[in-house]
């Protein structure tokens, strides 16, 4: 059988009613999410700074 409620919150009701959820993301994602953007962000960088990249290994005169 229901039981049905007069339509009032409880403080039970507030505290459970997804405001500090449960379902949060773990720790080891959150850090391998981070150590992913940084390595990203280093690539790029590397890539459009100058001497690195693949124009590096192309003889000077750029021809073959």
């Amino acid at each position: 059988m229901k039981k049905f409620s007069s339509g009032t919150k409880t403080e039970k009701d507030v505290e459970n009613s997804g405001s500090d959820s449960n379902h949060r993301t773990p720790t080891w994602v959150k850090v391998i999410g981070i150590i992913v953007i940084l390595i990203v962000v280093l690539v790029v960088i590397m890539i459009f700074t100058g001497d690195h990249g693949p124009g590096r290994h192309l003889p000077f005169g750029g021809s073959y």
